[in-house]
């Protein structure tokens, strides 16, 4: 062979490294990429990493957005360095997201989170400086590192014609790829889980989080349950009895921000100090009261979820999606104020933090509440703010104030709901230095000291002003009953560390009682002596026939109050979901408790029943029910 005929091959050989080594570049930053994330994400990346070797397809799935990411952002604007870096920002991004999201509310990552950027953007604004500093500072470091790295590489940009054709190209493979494999649930479902595969981030640290995350795209349409007949769920609404309420006393509703009872802890020492819980616990042991706790959707966070499942008797978990309950609220909503309103109560919401907050300046009135009060309107974050929230003593000024000016001015009942603020997480250096107010025998760090010392000083503000509402009760001739429960349980940023140092009975991965417990909050329903000569909880708690342990969903919650008024007929929904609470009193989507306090992951066919048509009901509330205004 001669000389010419040799370079001539290797002439060749040059030309196609130097215009195709681009595509080998790439399919290198996307494994860089997709390791970054691997490292940043997952709790146990040597049992990642294993079992990837066993299911190399997951390595693959993973990698394959990155991979297409890099290349159309190539293809729309023809720079290789500007692709490879502007990828691994949003890759980052995301993945430094779902850590934080994780150990604050032991979710993941979700793309339903897309759709709240102006609400985690406000929750963002109230995390301490420096640690946002310098995470912010970290990322940028490490982009502009890799920039100025990959700026060394010449840049050959193809031409508009090879653009166009390859985004095209992209397109359809995107789409392809998604419809065959990031959509179908059975090859989702065959891959192994680490640990509790009911506990969505064992999905996400088994599976990697971007199959995951692009997975969860395709399983977020609420389609209708099987068998849904609409023409059915006409009928039973038709069929509505007589509404009896000789009972109707004023009603003050409050879900507290992260009230807990997690004070309740044989770890835990109050003595030397005010117990956070001193008033809720005098309210509840009372003869005027019936308390317990309520399984809410969501933990360190979803406060919507549970005002969604208080206020309508519909359940968040039965929507099987991850957006607020909220977002599907388009149009007037047969809930708890609607009815109350048609029994003569007028009815108000309090939420003293921004009205566009998961749409509530536009859901509150299709749920029926007659005025809303809000931030913009009502309070004053300049005067009455505390670590960025309107303070518990503003919040409870407005709804005394409220309530006593509609005592002085109207002589029907009052339904007042109020939503607090002020104990939102992160807690870490929330309220400043710190007193402490607790005593443990359990070796803690001082961050963590101060985390549950943070954390405290705000049950124990709520708890002051909720003895500041009873106070103001009892001293009134008017009959007033208050309903006070919890949202979720605290996020905390040290995950659930909190939960086994001080051995709580809560565990993602553990017993069935250990993980229904990571949903459990207190509720409390108390009635003034004005209101006992009414109706006397006494007599109508035997008729609810509560379970033992005191534990019930919280879509019960809005239906046994007007269980234990007397109030008959309020609605189908609520007549059907107190016989339900007595067969199904409380669970999850995996976690069934029966009316003996028996828990078990298999429904009985009764439970199912239940399920099925609660499901239907639902679905028939939110896109089938046509209401008047």
């Amino acid at each position: 062979m001669s000389d010419s005929s040799e370079e001539k091959k290797e002439a060749k050989l040059f030309y196609f490294v130097k215009k195709y080594n681009v595509w080998l570049f790439f399919i290198i930053a996307s494994f860089f990429i997709t390791g970054l994330v691997f490292l940043i994400t997952s709790n146990h990346l040597y049992l990642l990493g294993i079992n990837m070797l066993k299911n190399p397809t997951l390595l693959f799935l993973n990698i394959l957005p990155v991979f297409l990411f890099i290349a159309c952002i190539y293809f729309l604007s023809g720079k290789s360095t500007f692709s490879i870096t502007f990828t691994t920002a949003i890759f980052i991004f995301f993945a430094v997201a779902d850590k934080v999201k994780i150990n604050m509310r032991q979710e993941p990552l979700l793309p339903t989170d897309l759709t709240l950027a102006k609400e985690a953007l406000t929750i963002v604004k109230t995390f301490p400086p420096l640690p946002l500093f310098l995470g912010t500072f970290a990322v940028i470091l490490l982009v502009a590192a890799l920039n100025l790295l990959l700026r060394k590489k010449k840049n050959i940009p193809p031409s508009w014609r090879i653009r166009i054709l390859g985004t095209i190209i992209l397109l359809i493979v995107g789409y392809s790829t998604n419809a065959f494999w990031y959509a179908d649930k059975e090859l989702y479902a065959s891959y192994p889980v680490l640990e509790n595969p009911y506990f969505e981030v064992n999905q996400y640290n088994s599976k990697g989080l971007i199959y995951s995350f692009f997975h969860q795209f395709n399983i977020t349409r609420i389609t209708p349950p099987k068998d849904y007949n609409k023409s059915t769920f006409d009928e039973i609404e038709k069929e509505q009895g007589l509404t009896v309420a000789n009972c109707k006393p004023h009603i003050i509703m409050i879900m507290g921000e992260a009230f807990s009872d997690l004070s309740n802890n044989k770890n835990l020492d109050f003595t030397n100090y005010r117990d956070p819980l001193e008033n809720f616990k005098k309210m509840a042991a009372s003869k005027n009261a019936v308390s317990g706790k309520i399984v809410v959707p969501g933990f360190g966070g979803g406060t919507s979820n549970t005002e969604y499942d208080v206020l309508t008797a519909c359940s968040t978990r039965y929507l099987n999606n991850s957006l607020p309950s909220y977002n599907f609220i388009h149009q007037p909503f047969d809930a708890l104020p609607r009815r109350l309103a048609q029994l003569g109560y007028e009815t108000q919401a309090i939420h003293p933090g921004y009205q566009w907050f998961y749409n509530r300046q536009n859901v509150y009135p299709y749920l029926g509440f007659n005025n809303c009060y809000f931030l913009e309107d009502s309070f004053d974050l300049a005067t009455q703010g505390l670590a960025g929230y309107i303070n518990e003593t503003a919040t409870m000024d407005k709804i005394i104030k409220n309530l006593d000016t509609h005592l002085q001015t109207e002589d029907t009942p009052l339904f007042s709901f109020t939503v607090t603020i002020q104990n939102h997480g992160p807690y870490d250096n929330r309220y400043g230095t710190l007193p402490a107010n607790f005593d443990t025998n359990i070796s803690l760090s001082d961050g963590e000291k101060d985390l549950l010392t943070q954390y405290f000083k705000g049950i124990n503000d709520a708890d002051k002003e909720l003895g500041r509402l009873r106070d103001y009760a009892q001293a009134s001739t008017e009959p007033i009953v208050v309903v006070y429960f919890g949202d979720h349980l605290p996020g905390f940023s040290n995950g659930m560390d909190f939960f086994s140092l001080l051995d709580y009975p809560i565990d993602p991965n553990g017993a069935l009682e250990e993980r229904l417990a990571l949903y459990e909050t207190p509720f409390l329903i108390w009635q003034n002596d004005a209101a006992k000569e009414q109706c006397a909880f006494s007599e109508t708690e035997k008729e609810a026939n509560l379970p033992e342990s005191g534990i019930i969903n919280a879509q019960y919650l809005g239906a046994l109050l007007t269980q234990l008024l007397g109030m008959e007929g309020v609605s189908p929904l609520y007549d059907y979901v107190n016989e339900a609470r007595q067969l199904l009193p409380a669970g999850t989507n995996a976690i069934f408790v029966d009316d003996k306090g028996t828990y078990t992951d298999s429904p009985s066919d009764e439970q199912k029943e239940i399920i099925s048509k609660l499901s239907a009901w639902q679905y028939y509330k939110i896109f089938d029910q046509s209401l008047s205004k």
